[in-house]
């Protein structure tokens, strides 16, 4: 062998790779037209005077033009203490062995949703779990939701858009939402922005909200699920696995063959489909948030999820005061538990607006007068504490104030539990009757049972025995909601107060300090008999 003589330098040889890639101007000259300029570069930051500059010197010095329309610069990797990663400190992370631990689509999630790829990064492999993996782990989840009720189902049996319930159409709304967003974040070349819309969407909309409502739409005794439910949580699915190709290509394809019987890869990407409803996702959004208000207000008050209440009033401001929110408060008594939802036209009858001075702001521009400006921001009226929510600017005499002048405070004008955020109230009714009581206490057997057949292996579609026998409050609680119980569970055959012989798993268990003693046994076809 021999030297060749000729040589520049590596980096005129790596600057040289659109033309040489394709052997031109020797040969190759249509298919290097089709490719010149590069859409985008991706490289490391070291690279500014490296590659990114050889390609776009050699480019304009031969044809007068760029190599390439756009530049994607990732930052360094840093270690989790925030020092650059080398050999020398003992801190590099080997690739190939995070990849065996947590998956190359998690690693690759967690560079991209942890912040965008022209920052450094803090690596630190314990946190890809809780970013990532979290996310996937979600998204299998639902998927296996969807399997285990679809059946025979086929998309071909899917209702039409329009006679579905409001809450498949919300959900067909923000499925568009989110396909815009990602959409225009792939196109922007933000990846972290594609990816972050794509993790929220997929865990707190289509689990934790959608799934989690409609869980009696895809599963009842002795009813077949609901093909609306069907049908839309599959085109949720099918879209977010078109959407996560980019950024997790594995898990993608994998779920994609699953729903649609084809790789990912060869589908087309999401499109807005017009289906957007301001109004509705505007009102599902003031349904979850006043959701989470009631539940603040039961923990306020230590009464369990599964304890129903007299009912809730809630306030919000007028603007949201709308059809679609109207429509969607049956969902939200559901939701909370509680046997009524009312909304009042203002928090007037719940709370007692107060103002409170911001000292630090009012002595920058009052001075010595700031205590009488204090007192002026006492004395503001409710509707001018409301204008200083809403951003507004209110006077009181010689005194103007904005709203980072004033805190607004709410202070609860009844005995019932007030929770409060912004303009957005709730009002809970603590008081439980007796009825409400014993209702509680059979939606919590219910529960304790559900676990027990869990425990004993029954597939989901088993039939059982039950026998309950303990507390006598229990017990009678269980006695009068006895139908709701034995729908929930599959039960066939009810014992209460006896024993169940031959049981396959029994349980003491605590009930709000009453002991019930659970024994659950496969139903062995006979009538029911109740006692």
């Amino acid at each position: 062998m021999r030297r060749v003589p000729e040589v520049i330098d590596a980096w005129f040889d790596s600057g040289s790779m659109p033309y040489a890639q394709w052997h031109y101007p020797f040969a190759g000259e249509a298919e290097f037209r089709a490719q010149f300029p590069a859409d985008f570069i991706c490289e490391g930051v070291d690279q500014t005077r490296g590659w990114f500059y050889s390609l776009l010197a050699i480019a304009v010095g031969v044809f007068d033009a760029p190599a390439y329309r756009h530049v994607i610069v990732n930052e360094l990797v840093l270690d989790a203490q925030g020092q650059k990663m080398s050999k020398s400190r003992g801190n590099v992370v080997e690739p190939a062995a995070v990849i065996a631990d947590a998956g190359a689509d998690a690693l690759r999630l967690y560079l991209l949703g942890q912040s965008q790829v022209w920052l450094p990064k803090r690596f630190d492999a314990a946190q890809i779990a809780e970013l990532a993996g979290r996310f996937l782990t979600t998204l299998r989840s639902t998927y296996d939701f969807f399997a285990r009720y679809a059946g025979d189902w086929t998309p071909a049996a899917a209702p039409a858009e329009a006679t579905r319930p409001l809450v498949d159409r919300w959900l067909l709304a923000r499925l568009d939402e989110v396909s815009g967003a990602v959409g225009a974040a792939w196109g922007g070349f933000d990846a972290t922005a594609g990816v972050r819309a794509l993790i929220d969407f997929t865990v707190d909309d289509l689990s934790n909200w959608y799934v989690r409502v409609n869980r009696s739409r895809f599963w009842a005794p002795d009813r077949e699920p609901d093909p609306a439910a069907l049908a839309t949580l599959h085109e949720a699915l099918v879209t977010v696995a078109r959407l996560l190709a980019p950024a997790g290509p594995f898990l993608a394809d994998w779920l994609h063959r699953a729903l649609a019987g084809t790789s990912v890869h060869l589908a087309r990407f999401p499109q807005d489909r017009e289906r957007r409803a301001p109004d509705l996702v505007r009102g599902m959004a003031v349904v979850r948030r006043l959701a989470t208000l009631t539940r603040a207000a039961r923990e306020a008050r230590k009464l369990r999820v599964r304890q129903p209440v007299r009912g809730i009033r809630v306030a919000v401001p007028a603007a949201d005061r709308t059809e679609a929110l109207a429509a969607l408060l049956d969902m939200l008594a559901t939701e909370v538990n509680a046997k009524a939802c009312e909304v009042v036209a203002s928090d007037d009858a719940l709370v007692s607006l107060k103002g409170r001075a911001n000292f630090r702001a009012l002595g920058k521009r009052y001075g010595k007068d700031t205590p009488r400006a204090a007192a002026a921001v006492a004395a503001l009226s409710p509707d001018a504490l409301r204008a200083l929510e809403r951003g507004e600017t209110v006077s009181a005499g010689e005194f103007t104030f904005g709203p980072d002048d004033v805190t607004v405070a709410r202070e609860v004008a009844s005995d019932w539990e007030v929770q409060s955020d912004g303009p957005y109230v709730v009002a809970l009714d603590p008081t439980l009757t007796e009825e409400l009581t014993r209702e509680g206490l059979a939606r919590e057997v219910v529960n304790r049972v559900q676990r027990l057949r869990k425990e004993a292996g029954y597939e989901y579609t088993t039939r059982i025995e039950l026998a309950l026998s303990g507390d006598a409050e229990v017990v009678e609680a269980a006695r009068r909601h006895l139908p709701f119980i034995e729908g929930e569970t599959l039960t066939r055959r009810t014992l209460l107060g006896g024993a169940l012989d031959g049981a396959d798993a029994t349980q003491d268990v605590d009930i709000e300090g009453r002991r019930l003693t659970i024994a659950v046994r496969r139903h062995d076809g006979r009538k029911g008999e109740t006692r």
